[in-house]
């Protein structure tokens, strides 16, 4: 079986979670997140060490496969942060990515993939707006840092539309592409399409959304 994204649309973690789950993936290791309790909270902004992620993953519920996607995708997640802020992979702490929902949706994409009996992983270019945006680093610019430093990392071809002027590629999603091994292809791949949906996210960009394909 072959997964094909595209990404003309941009990609996010979200998106990916919903678009999996509708096509028949099982995605419910993510009810199974262990979270502690505790308050994450410094100077009114969310951190979550990547040492504190690896522990709530660890100590969850699910499968070795499932376990090690996830990793996979926060290790990447975590080179891009260390590399931005010029520390160490184990000393990084995490905002946005380090939330609860976020560590949910991460690990139920790592379910519902290693359920869906995926041989190969293609993925489009992947367009990305301009401007800028807010998040608890204040306002920063598009390309967003943690997207740029991924970028130097893997082969994937990177499109920016001049006319979106605002986010359309998140580090979570980026990193889930490069976690599941995602090959960048210049057009989908041969094959029968078996399914095909396509997922608007959160961030109105005006464009019609993340295409994820599935074919034999």
């Amino acid at each position: 079986m072959k997964l094909y994204f595209d990404c003309s649309s941009g990609i996010s973690a979200d998106m990916i979670f919903e678009a999996l789950t509708r096509m028949g993936g099982d995605g419910v290791w993510a009810k199974h997140v262990e979270i502690p309790e505790g308050d994450h909270n410094v100077d009114g902004h969310h951190h979550r060490s990547y040492k504190e992620v690896k522990a709530i993953i660890e100590n969850s519920l699910m499968t070795d496969k499932v376990r090690a996607t996830a990793y996979a995708i926060y290790d990447i997640i975590a080179r891009a942060e260390a590399k931005v802020h010029g520390t160490t992979v184990e000393d990084v702490h995490f905002h946005e990515v380090g939330r609860d929902q976020a560590i949910r949706n991460i690990v139920g994409i790592s379910g519902a993939y290693n359920s869906m009996f995926i041989n190969e992983v293609y993925c489009s270019a992947i367009h990305d707006g301009t401007g800028t945006i807010q998040c608890s680093h204040g306002e920063i610019p598009v390309p967003v840092p943690a997207v740029r430093a991924m970028m130097e990392e893997c082969d994937y071809e990177f499109v920016t539309d001049e006319d979106v002027k605002t986010e359309m590629v998140t580090p979570s999603g980026l990193a889930i592409l490069m976690g599941i091994g995602a090959k960048y292809v210049p057009e989908m791949p041969e094959g029968v399409l078996l399914q095909d949906v396509t997922i608007k996210g959160k961030r109105d960009t005006g464009k019609p959304g993340l295409r994820v394909c599935l074919l034999t």
